[in-house]
């Protein structure tokens, strides 16, 4: 009883504060930046073509903030990264480098796609722009879901020898005070495993898990490096574009890397109120239920969209 009570504490202030964010909003302002950004990206191409000193740092700048923006709206890996950092114990560290990784695999990605498929498949700009919205979009929000199902599925494991834990220690200090204080037990409570810790609970702890979550978020090219490495391969200036991409990469990474540190902070409020109520044990996988469902919700939302 005591683990629903947590979980929906858990839950119901998670929901009030996506309520109290207007993501519309958001959303939209998002856009308008990033609109205006590739507008500028664009005329700094045409720029650079015409060999304008200062083309190329005006490129790198529009770049650089249209990824920033873009990672602000919806739809990019910001709720993995701070699902995974509410929901597990990964330490703030490997997560901002999970954040820089997957976005700079991303920008590779995205060169790897567009570059190799006008040098060597003979694909048109429109065909290239089809296959990274229908195909690898979806694949990316189904290996997103995918990671949040995980994430519940550990936390509902967890909560199962937290709760026999609890029952232990109530039965053995009911037990302890049926016999005399003049003899001692036949064995130490401390070596009892009694569930495990907040700290016990480790995430990400495999190369394995690393790369799954890398790659459901790099699998995803985003559209605006599409478009750059497009214009660059059809003004023959292919060098320059592949150096704005992964600048473009840094200023998703800059905002991602945002989130990854919130997440972390987040968590770690949680559990320092919980540790105060005596319950940081049985909150720990009711966080780790919340983040994913979450993170699954998100991802099939956007899938269905």
């Amino acid at each position: 009883m005591r683990m629903i009570v947590v979980l929906a504490v858990v839950l119901a202030v998670t929901v009030l504060l996506i309520w109290s964010i207007d993501t519309e909003a958001v959303a939209r302002w998002a856009a308008e930046h990033q609109r205006s950004f590739q507008n500028r990206m664009a005329g700094a191409v045409h720029a650079l073509r015409a060999n304008d000193p200062g083309a190329l740092m005006a490129l790198f700048v529009a770049a650089g903030s249209y990824g920033f923006f873009h990672a602000v709206g919806p739809g990019h890996g910001k709720a993995l990264i701070g699902g995974v950092g509410v929901g597990s114990q990964v330490s703030t560290a490997r997560l901002l480098s999970i954040s820089v990784v997957s976005s700079l695999l991303q920008s590779l990605w995205a060169i790897v796609l567009v570059y190799g498929g006008f040098a060597l498949l003979e694909l048109s700009a429109r065909r290239m722009t089809s296959l990274a919205e229908d195909y690898l979009a979806p694949a990316s929000y189904l290996a997103i879901a995918a990671i949040g199902a995980l994430l519940i599925w550990r936390g509902v494991k967890r909560l199962r020898p937290v709760q026999r834990a609890h029952d232990h220690d109530h039965h053995h200090h009911d037990h302890h005070h049926d016999h005399s204080h003049d003899h001692s037990h036949g064995h130490d409570c401390g070596c009892h495993s009694h569930g495990p810790s907040a700290d016990q609970v480790a995430g990400l702890t495999s190369l394995r898990e690393t790369f799954a979550l890398l790659l459901s978020i790099a699998i995803r090219p985003c559209t605006g490096a599409i478009f750059l490495l497009v214009i660059a391969w059809q003004m023959d200036i292919r060098m320059a574009g592949v150096l704005a991409v992964i600048v473009m990469g840094l200023g998703t990474a800059t905002f991602t890397s945002m989130v990854a540190v919130s997440s972390v902070a987040l968590r770690g409020l949680s559990l320092a109120s919980a540790g105060r109520l005596q319950a940081a044990a049985q909150f720990m996988p009711a966080l780790q239920i919340v983040a994913g469902g979450l993170v699954m919700w998100i991802s099939l939302t956007l899938l269905i969209g």
